[in-house]
């Protein structure tokens, strides 16, 4: 592949993901507790966001349990970095990601890395790209510029 036609297939599913984020509804601008808050109405339970000492190297993993949802993350993770596991599981969660059995993501959020991740599956990748929407709409992202997102 060429870089004009990489670049291409990239825009193309910023675009779908973009659409995907556009479905949900979500007003322009919310908070992230509002944005748990919808993930939670999706679900039809609630989600408790915590930190966790979690094992290997994952940075964050959703639980799905009867009643609940556990939402963890990394402890020691910057604020940002946390924000980022969080709208990536999230983003799971928007998708109805029914075939995913929410073991956590396994890339570790580390030093100068940290929004660098293995996205070693096309199915990873648009999880990224819908988490990258999401953070527009929690202004962690200019919704007015595009960029390449919090996870490149």
């Amino acid at each position: 592949m060429s870089a004009g036609t990489d670049r291409a297939a990239a825009l193309r599913r910023q675009a779908d993901a973009r659409r995907q984020v556009q479905r949900l509804g979500l007003p322009r601008r919310l908070t992230l507790p509002e944005l748990v808050a919808r993930a939670e109405a999706t679900l039809g339970k609630p989600i408790e966001v915590r930190t966790s000492d979690l094992p290997g190297d994952l940075s964050a993993r959703l639980i799905q349990r009867r009643d609940v949802a556990l939402l963890e993350t990394r402890s020691g993770l910057s604020e940002r970095s946390r924000t980022a596991s969080v709208l990536h599981e999230l983003a799971h969660v928007f998708l109805a990601d029914h075939g995913c059995d929410h073991e956590a993501y396994t890339g570790l959020l580390t030093g100068r890395t940290a929004f660098t991740r293995s996205l070693d599956t096309p199915h990873e990748q648009t999880v990224e790209l819908v988490a990258d929407e999401l953070a527009r709409h929690i202004g962690l992202l200019d919704p007015e510029r595009p960029a390449p997102g919090i996870f490149r």
